[in-house]
């Protein structure tokens, strides 16, 4: 309650302090929001504090054909390599900052890499590649070429061949061994010879016999054998056939070549990708091919040149499309798509059976919300998070029934957010404990640093605070080692400047990054009353840099903004001088600005501070406001 005016006195002044600043919230209007959120603050970020600074600006390193499909690294032989997978064209991305070509006329499409065996598996969406050490073909015993060279190979060259049965005698039966391979239409039957001449292959209409092994000794076709290609049979032409080295052993083995239409191309129009297994991650699990949407297929353990013919799943219903892979705990939750009749998330779980085999049971998870972009299903830190049409949800279990359910973490940027075209092309990625989501050149970012916050819009359950960034135009993302690379539309690979340590960090390829931060439009709780914001004793404390400034814009409901006051303010330092505004302040404490000017008959007061100079840091803790108040509004 405010106290009566006594009529000849002072006019009574009341205080307004934002503090303790949060992050931005655009579900309102910002005339409802909390004071310590912004409705509208472009290209800040938390700093250890707490406190909005400006966010660090990036540079372009070099261009190779368009678009970036894809930025990967991996550690090959001990060394970490970098491809970058750019229009039609794979490049491999050197240190020196070069780029050299070893692969063109690839899909130009999204794609996805893994790491695995000491090598770089790529799937573009028409292709799989994988990049490693292979022998060398210039290798000579006591020459100077190494035994192994990096080199790239279409999977297909180097799959792995299955034994798909075993003890097979000459009419047939046998034990049935491995499955056939996707990618590779070889493999090899093994018999126990007898006294007949003629031995039945497990299929017939075969494409060729390769290679026959009998007793170690490698047979010529036509000399020691014929072949009947439509009835999948071998006939050998010697009066007797050798007995066994070992009664009991297989010692014939023949390999032969017998393809399925479609089998390569299950594995190479996949374009999602994820490492699982039981206690390591040791298998590969792939989707995304458009002609089986809800179907994801498992490599052999540790062979990811081995996709066998039965080790697949469709998940859910058909018409729905497998969106991507996340770990959560101990399981490998499958996202998939919004669909309002069918489970959208599902459970994977690794368990050995008592015979000793690997088995990955999968169970129905969480009906409702599902991913709307494959490039945005991503970590933060230990929490899965995934981009939908109504904001990035993330996967929780019920603390009373234990059950998993999807929850709402972004609602302070929702309003934004879901309003953007083509979220289906949205890409996130997780960075020095934020989680960012880009898309149409705008950042939204999950403050995995903050307290959480806590709202009725995610059912009891808490949302990240969030930030807002303009001018990042990432189509790709890649971090490494602390670092945040983007690959853009145009063909551009960009850095973000965390590795800059004086004020150059602070611009987007020499072009100056816009700061702000706005209050809500504050009406000081009285929206029938009009204030006067008196000359003294307003002000706004900003952070410490060796290059600093600061504008102050005053708007009303009369205007859009007005602004009151320009104020640099630097530190000295001998490694970072700028000769136009040289000064000898040392003192790195916060800086006050008063804004020094007085603001009539206001009904409500947005204050902006911001920054729109290159190469000068940012950063707010707090704003004060005095006032006075004065007659009621008219109608």
């Amino acid at each position: 309650m405010r106290l009566p005016q006594i009529k000849g006195s002072a006019p009574r002044e009341y205080t307004t302090k934002y503090t303790k600043f949060k992050g931005v919230d655009f579900s309102s209007d910002p005339a409802l929001i909390a004071s310590e959120r912004s409705p509208w603050a472009p290209n800040l970020i938390s700093d250890t504090g707490g406190n909005p600074e400006k966010r660090p600006g990036w540079r372009k390193l070099l261009s190779v054909d368009q678009p970036i499909n894809g930025l990967y690294y991996g550690v090959i032989d001990n060394q970490t390599t970098f491809l970058v997978h750019g229009g039609t064209k794979l490049y491999t991305w050197n240190e020196d900052g070069t780029t050299a070509i070893i692969r063109e006329n690839i899909n130009n499409g999204k794609s996805v890499a893994f790491v695995l065996k000491n090598s770089i598996w790529i799937l573009t969406g028409s292709e799989y590649l994988v990049y490693g050490m292979f022998d060398n073909p210039d290798y000579t015993e006591g020459g100077t070429a190494p035994k192994q060279t990096l080199q790239i190979k279409d999977v297909t060259e180097i799959a792995y061949v299955p034994t798909t049965i075993i003890a097979r005698a000459p009419s047939g039966g046998g034990t049935v061994y491995e499955s056939v391979n996707l990618l590779q239409p070889k493999r090899i039957n093994k018999f126990l010879t007898t006294s007949e001449k003629t031995y039945h292959l497990d299929s017939t209409s075969i494409q060729s016999v390769e290679k026959v092994t009998l007793n170690g000794s490698v047979k010529t076709v036509t000399t020691d054998y014929t072949v009947n290609l439509t009835n999948g049979t071998i006939t050998f032409t010697a009066s007797t056939m050798p007995t066994p080295p070992v009664a009991g052993q297989d010692n014939l083995e023949v390999e032969f070549s017998k393809p399925v239409e479609g089998y390569a191309d299950r594995v190479k129009k996949c374009t999602i990708a994820a490492l699982y297994g039981i206690g390591t991650n040791d298998r590969v699990f792939i989707s995304g091919n458009p002609n089986y949407r809800n179907t994801d297929w498992r490599s052999n353990v540790n062979d990811p040149s081995y996709f066998p013919d039965l080790n697949y799943a469709r998940v859910g219903a058909e018409g729905t499309r497998i969106m991507g892979y996340l770990p959560l705990g101990s399981s490998l939750a499958i996202i998939k798509e919004d669909n309002q009749q069918d489970s959208t998330i599902f459970l994977r779980s690794a368990e050995l059976s008592t015979g000793g085999e690997v088995l990955f049971p999968m169970r129905q998870g969480i009906a409702g919300v599902g991913a709307i972009a494959a490039g945005s299903v991503r970590m933060l830190r230990d929490e899965p998070l995934f981009l939908s049409h109504t904001g990035i949800y993330g996967i929780a279990t019920n603390a009373i029934t234990y059950e998993r359910t999807v929850q709402n973490r972004s609602y302070f940027v929702d309003a934004k957010l879901t309003k953007e075209p083509n979220m289906e092309k949205a890409v996130a990625i997780e960075w020095n404990g934020y989680f960012i989501c880009c898309i149409n050149s705008k950042c939204y970012i999950l403050d995995g640093k903050q307290n959480k916050s806590y709202k009725p819009q995610s059912y009891g359950d808490y949302v990240y605070e969030c930030y807002h960034w303009e001018n990042i135009p990432a189509v790709a993302f890649m971090e490494h080692d602390g670092d945040l690379y983007f690959g853009t539309e145009d063909g551009r690979i960009c850095r973000f400047n965390n590795d800059i340590a004086t004020m150059d960090k602070y611009n987007d390829d020499g072009a100056a990054i816009v700061a702000r931060w706005s209050t809500k439009s504050d009406d000081d709780g009285d929206f029938m009353r009009r204030k006067s914001m008196i000359k003294k004793g307003c002000g706004v404390m900003i952070k410490p840099f060796t290059r600093s400034s600061v504008k102050v814009l005053l708007r009303t409901e009369a205007d859009l903004g007005k602004q009151v006051r320009y104020e640099t303010m630097d530190i000295w330092d001998w490694t970072d001088i700028d000769f136009s505004r040289i000064g000898f302040n040392s003192n790195d404490a916060p800086q006050v600005v008063s804004f020094n000017t007085k603001l009539r008959k206001y009904i409500a007061l947005q204050i902006i501070v911001m920054n729109d100079a290159v190469n000068e840091g940012f950063g707010v803790f707090g704003i004060i406001k005095r006032y006075t108040i004065g007659n009621y509004v008219k109608g």
